[in-house]
């Protein structure tokens, strides 16, 4: 679906058409994917059932949409910094939180943040949630430093 999308965008059809495109297939993928949810495959996320692939597909596809529609046609790009940051290198921190991040990095952050929070006798949930956060925090700056230094990884 990525690729025929992403063939739709880059070709010289009117902004309009891509719109139109966008929306009829989204809402197409939609339909088949809860029409086979009740009939004949249960969308399973571990095993991408069809039912599944179609479903989020479609869910997939509209939010592009809606996302061009803003970005691209109505030029709203004031305030997408945050998200340029991440979508320059999107592989590299893939990649990292991976490999990295699910090995030690969390690890680490979450040992420190929990020490530090529970000598205040904050409760469990809010600890992982902080955690959460200073790690998002932590990879968004390294995506931040990578931007910075003009360092992209591509395929």
């Amino acid at each position: 679906m990525g690729a025929v999308v992403g063939k739709l965008l880059l070709s010289d059809q009117s902004a309009r058409d891509k719109v139109k495109w966008l929306l009829i297939s989204g809402a197409i993928a939609l339909v088949l994917g809860y029409a086979l949810d009740f009939t004949i495959t249960p969308i399973i996320k571990r095993i991408a059932t069809s039912s599944f692939t179609l479903a989020s597909g479609g869910w997939c596809i509209l939010a592009l949409c809606l996302a061009y529609w803003w970005v691209d046609i109505k030029d709203h790009r004031k305030y997408l910094h945050f998200f340029v940051v991440v979508g320059m290198n999107s592989l590299f921190i893939y990649l990292f939180i991976e490999i990295v991040a699910s090995r030690w990095f969390s690890g680490y952050i979450g040992a420190i943040t929990s020490g530090l929070l529970e000598i205040i006798h904050l409760p469990h949930a809010l600890i992982a949630i902080i955690t959460s956060l200073v790690i998002f925090t932590l990879e968004w700056n390294l995506c931040n430093f990578l931007y910075k230094k003009k360092i992209f990884f591509k395929i």
